[in-house]
């Protein structure tokens, strides 16, 4: 469920610094708002953040801000060495200094701020904490000293896949994700996929329970209790997401309107304007 989450919402990765710091150096927040990250490539740093605790960032550990925070990445005070200036250099790894890798994560479909919504301010990944940080490092790092053409493409796309991985980490080990439970919690998987496959279909309470085999009332209200949404808030949801993607691509609202399961398009407008804000016949398809 979570490939189709992200693929729905059509993510992109934007590298804006790519670059290894050596002397008395300091890099601040990006775009306060902005969903970021930082993965130090070489070396380590400490990271302030506005009312959280500093951080030490060692090699390999990435750091998510899903709204960028005011923060400041800069040495560890027993590499610190006030008396020279600040000098940016190419990754190096024969060189003293720290390499940081910060980038944009874009979203194409307004509707990833639920997501974004259900994560922890500051996300912390160890790099010893998750396998599959390394074998990305190692490949962004070749990338990165290669300086082929192209590189700086493939440097974002592996990019996204540090976020994607990221977000799956977050979800297995996390504490209190609410709505994100949904994506993990087996009991209830019947139920997700059977709305992911058949979004148009008629759905009541009745049908989804008999598909997680529970009595209406056991599913109701284990999918309150995990989600923090009720059965139909949520079928309104992901409706309302293929819905405003479908628009994107060009689709008729017509078209749409019956591929999410409204009868009428006036009913189907009606709930996308309330969901949106906007209705339907605006969306920027350009």
């Amino acid at each position: 469920m979570l490939t189709e989450l992200l693929d729905t919402f059509q993510l992109r990765a934007e590298v804006y610094n790519n670059a290894q710091f050596c002397g008395n150096w300091l890099v601040n927040a990006h775009k306060i708002g902005q969903t970021c990250f930082h993965i130090v490539t070489i070396g380590q740093c400490l990271m302030r953040v506005e009312n959280h605790p500093s951080s030490l960032l060692e090699i390999g550990d990435l750091v998510i801000f899903p709204r960028e925070l005011a923060h400041t990445l800069e040495p560890v005070a027993s590499e610190r060495e006030d008396d020279l200036p600040m000098t940016i250099i190419d990754a190096d790894q024969n060189v003293a200094g720290t390499a940081i890798l910060c980038g944009e994560l874009l979203f194409e479909h307004i509707g990833f701020n639920h997501i974004l919504d259900a994560l922890p301010e500051v996300m912390i990944i160890k790099a010893n904490q998750a396998a599959w940080i390394s074998p990305l490092l190692e490949q962004i790092r070749n990338e990165m000293l290669d300086r082929e053409a192209g590189n700086n493409t493939i440097i974002n796309r592996l990019s996204e896949l540090l976020f994607i991985y990221a977000l799956r980490h977050h979800i297995k080990h996390g504490k209190n994700l609410c709505f994100l439970n949904l994506f993990i919690h087996q009991e209830l998987q019947p139920a997700i996929n059977s709305i992911k496959n058949n979004p148009e279909k008629n759905w009541t309470l009745e049908t989804l329970a008999q598909v997680c085999a529970m009595s209406r009332t056991k599913f109701s209200q284990l999918f309150k209790k995990v989600s923090g949404k009720t059965v139909n808030e949520y079928l309104t949801w992901w409706r309302m997401q293929l819905a405003y993607k479908y628009l994107m691509k060009g689709m008729r609202i017509s078209q749409v309107s019956d591929s999410v399961g409204y009868q009428s398009e006036a009913a189907f407008s009606r709930v996308f304007k309330k969901h949106y804000g906007i209705s339907p016949g605006k969306i920027n398809i350009d």
